[in-house]
């Protein structure tokens, strides 16, 4: 075997480590990252952080509940002011907003308003009905709230909210839904929006059930958010050692070939 035809072997030997080591960082495990701090500022002081959050109930016509959702929220709108820097317009969702909703078999909805600002929460069954799910979130407001500083446009109705057909949260009907932190987008989906807003949702401790219809209004049994695969993959660990073992056998197998020409070579100079 030539130098020759040993260097290609080294060179391809490269490049499939480096083709898997690409692929390993897909396959790694991420998790989401929060830069926002969510906790409310409360006055009570201690280890319980029970006080920080929020309770927000939908009951139907015959009192049970249908929406349920304990969670401590920051609504984040951000916007340009008057001297073209960008801003941010922080504030969190009260203990006590305006509360409406609707309460029926496949879909239901939760409207919370506060400081003339309204998020609107929508959830749906799978076709199948065994699993619940949030299916779009809206948040609305007029540019000209007080609570804009500067604000560069003011006197638009701005509607920011995910794209249709949303699934979030997805969980299995008489669950309930929790996760420690969780992030929900919002933007324009109107082409001629001027407002150029975005919106996050910043959820801490959350816990939320849909389509309950209990009249002990009791919590059913959760079902964590890394269960979802959202924060986790089980089959990434087994594709990562599968793929080391790849390369390593292929670099054992490289550098045996080239020491076995080297003992061969020193070999045949000697004999001559």
């Amino acid at each position: 075997m030539s130098k020759a035809m040993i260097s290609h072997i080294l060179i391809f030997t490269a490049i499939i480590g480096i083709g898997l080591t690409l692929q390993l960082e897909g396959l790694s495990t991420k998790k989401p990252r929060l830069t926002k701090y969510t906790m409310k500022p409360t006055v009570e002081s201690g280890p319980d952080e029970e006080a920080s959050l929020s309770t927000y109930r939908i009951n139907n016509t015959n009192g049970a509940t249908c929406i349920l959702i304990r969670t401590d929220a920051l609504l984040s709108i951000s916007y340009r002011d008057t001297f073209g820097a960008d801003r941010e317009l922080n504030v969190y969702l009260p203990d006590h907003p305006q509360l409406s909703g609707t309460c029926e078999d496949d879909q239901s909805s939760i409207t919370l308003k506060a400081y003339d600002i309204v998020v609107e929460i929508d959830f749906k069954k799978t076709p199948g009905g065994e699993r619940w799910y949030i299916s779009y979130v809206e948040v609305s407001y007029s540019s000209s709230n007080p609570k804009f500083e500067h604000i560069d446009r003011p006197g638009l109705k701005v509607k920011l909210s995910t794209p249709p057909n949303t699934l979030l949260f997805g969980t299995p009907v008489g669950k309930s839904y929790t996760c420690e932190d969780k992030v929900i987008t919002m933007f324009s989906q109107d082409e001629n929006d001027k407002s150029g807003h975005l919106a996050k949702l910043y959820l801490r401790q959350t816990r939320m059930q849909s389509f309950m219809f209990k009249a002990a209004n009791t919590w059913g049994p959760t079902f964590q958010c890394s269960a979802t695969g959202t924060y986790r993959d089980e089959t990434a660990p087994i594709a990562v050692g599968s793929a080391l073992a790849i390369v390593t056998l292929c670099s054992v197998t490289a550098y045996g070939i080239w020491r076995y020409m080297k003992i061969k070579n020193v070999q045949y100079g000697a004999m001559e």
